[in-house]
């Protein structure tokens, strides 16, 4: 199994590449990078459309198989694989003795949060004091 995902992932990553490839040089408006790799050497083996529907059709083909390909490694890369929260680990671990009580919990309701301290002197401008003469 290990040996076929690794094939699938090679496989996988060349056709990235290649898709790559052939995305650039597709003609665009501005003329692509087609031209600076000999584009007009391909307009006249495939004709003047030739070669832009040759590479439209090559890009659709690599995009279904790049799109079948991370589907079928997603899948075979989370298969088998138990999910389970850790949560639900500690809480079946755990002896219901040894958990807290839900009254010994404090929430936060009893005013400041916990290890809050008391400024030691007052703000400027709070407590009647002003900066004013």
């Amino acid at each position: 199994m290990f040996i076929f995902k690794t094939i699938l992932i090679f496989i996988h990553v060349l056709i990235c590449v290649v898709l790559v490839v052939v995305i650039l040089l597709q003609a665009a408006k501005g003329g692509g990078l087609s031209g600076t790799f000999g584009g007009q050497a391909s307009t006249t083996i495939f004709g003047p459309r030739g070669a832009a529907s040759a590479l439209s059709s090559l890009t659709q083909y690599l995009a279904a198989a790049f799109l079948v390909l991370s589907l079928v490694l997603s899948l075979m890369t989370g298969a088998g694989q138990v999910t389970e929260s850790v949560t639900q680990k500690v809480l079946e671990t755990t002896p219901a003795a040894a958990l807290p009580s839900v009254e010994s919990l404090d929430f936060g309701t009893s005013g400041a949060p916990a290890g809050a301290t008391e400024p030691s002197e007052p703000f400027p401008g709070e407590g009647g004091q002003t900066d004013e003469p």
